[in-house]
């Protein structure tokens, strides 16, 4: 399994993730980045072209997987905001208290191991005023499809590096102490419904 988290999957990932319809949403989702900016499940890094050219002055990229890591270096080296990269764990983030003016997750906080304790660490290093930016997949509010997500979520985890189906977003967030202070429910245009439920906003510590 370790050759494919660490080979396949972060090309499979990038595959999926790089159409036109995911960059609009991720465009979206970032407008708000400001200043210290800590993304959470960096990725292969396609949110550097999304991140809005004033006011971010420099943007901490946190993964576990060697693997993306390793994907993220050409989109690294071309960004115009300097980026530095972190190998790490969203439960235990490797920060001082009160460092970020941002922190950002894109589909991230489904795949989370320990989401509890990985949002309260969010909470945690995000400074006074600071932002919590997501855009996540989610339980869907259709009790039909909900059920279908539930049932698919074992294969979903196994294929896709423990990302789960069936997480309320919205109620793990607002659990972890956060102020949700806008959202956006919709359902995304060339995905499968059960991937499709799509949950977007900012949060800031309650």
């Amino acid at each position: 399994m370790r050759i494919y988290a660490e080979r396949f999957l972060p090309w499979i990932m990038e595959k999926a993730l790089d159409r036109p319809v995911f960059r609009d949403q991720r465009r979206t989702a970032l407008l708000p980045a400001r200043g210290r900016v800590l993304e959470v499940g960096f990725g292969f890094g396609a949110s550097l072209d999304a991140y809005p050219a004033a006011g971010v002055v420099a943007v901490t990229a946190l993964d576990p997987n060697p693997g993306m890591q390793r994907r993220a270096r050409r989109r690294i080296a071309g960004s115009p905001v300097p980026v530095r990269s972190v190998r790490g764990f969203a439960e235990a983030l490797p920060f001082p208290r009160a460092v970020f003016d941002t922190v950002v997750s894109n589909w991230t906080l489904c795949s989370l191991r320990h989401l509890p304790e990985s949002l309260c660490e969010i909470r945690r290093v995000l400074a006074p005023g600071g932002t919590f930016l997501f855009l996540e997949h989610g339980l869907a509010a259709s009790p039909r499809l909900a059920r279908m997500q539930r049932f698919l979520t074992p294969l979903q985890r196994r294929i896709a590096g423990g990302c789960r189906l069936d997480v309320d977003i919205e109620a793990a967030i607002r659990s972890a102490g956060f102020r949700i202070e806008a959202l956006e429910r919709y359902q995304s245009a060339w995905t499968p419904r059960a991937l499709a439920q799509m949950c977007r906003g900012l949060a800031r510590p309650s």
